[in-house]
């Protein structure tokens, strides 16, 4: 299968999956992400149970994502809303669980569940600590952000890639939020570095921030493939968000507007 067959084929297993109407009227879709989803199924394709511990991964992955959502604004408006993110993310928790127990598979239960357990912790220092720059902030973030594909690839026994992987995670992160911010999309991650990074104060100054990470990071992942003399679990350019050529137009639109 191509990236883009292996993509639809998980993301409407797992739509299926966590299929609930109620939820489904009241609270937005779900994001699922992309680039973890290939990053697991890359990592496991050749275990007999592949489907399985990509799905109940990104289950899981979900669940926290959902969980990040809810708000410290409790105004009476939002309360019903807030009380439905927390249902919805115990929802998918607790589907992950019941396939997983159906399969009796234990240890990769027990894996998901340390992993659990170490984000939670990170987040709870991480989302109240301040940081002076981006820098330090994506330093603790990027522990945050791959943990949970970490634990698999450790599960897997396929440590070696977690450089690689684990760099190019954060650069296909940074990809996303620059077409979030570019399409005036506020995101929890937005959220998180506004309140957090001492030195932005603005949209402005997180746009050009974020640019620059980026090339520093798309640069680490050029070093890395040049010392690797192993094959690499995937392509360092998939794009997945049509961020390249969205990037091409960019970079249009900024040269006419400094020439004229």
């Amino acid at each position: 299968m191509t990236y883009i067959d292996t993509i639809n084929y998980y993301t409407n297993l797992i739509t299926q999956t966590i299929n609930q109407s109620f939820l489904n009227k009241h609270l937005d879709e779900p994001e699922i992400e992309v680039h973890k989803l290939i990053t697991l199924h890359e990592l496991v394709q050749d275990k007999p149970n592949y489907e399985e511990l990509v799905q109940t991964t990104m289950l899981v992955q979900i669940a926290l994502n959902t969980h990040d959502k809810i708000s410290v604004d409790f105004e009476e408006e939002n309360i019903k809303k807030q009380q439905l993110t927390v249902l919805a993310g115990d929802y998918y928790s607790g589907i992950y669980y019941h396939l997983l127990a159906n399969h009796n598979n234990l240890p990769f239960i027990r894996l998901l569940a340390d992993g659990i357990n170490e984000i939670t912790q990170a987040k709870m220092a991480f989302y109240y600590s301040y940081f002076n720059d981006l820098d330090s902030f994506l330093a603790k973030y990027k522990e945050i952000e791959s943990k949970l594909i970490e634990k698999v690839a450790d599960f897997v026994n396929k440590t070696e890639q977690l450089p690689y992987i684990t760099t190019w995670l954060m650069a296909k992160r940074l990809e996303f939020e620059l077409i979030q911010l570019r399409s005036d999309k506020h995101t929890f991650f937005q959220k998180l570095i506004l309140g957090n990074v001492q030195s932005i104060q603005n949209k402005e100054q997180l746009e050009k921030k974020i640019r620059q990470q980026l090339m520093k990071i798309n640069h680490d992942l050029d070093k890395i493939i040049a010392d690797n003399k192993k094959s690499l679990a995937f392509p360092k350019d998939l794009n997945f968000f049509n961020y390249y050529t969205l990037q091409k137009k960019w970079n249009m639109e900024l040269e006419e507007g400094l020439s004229q």
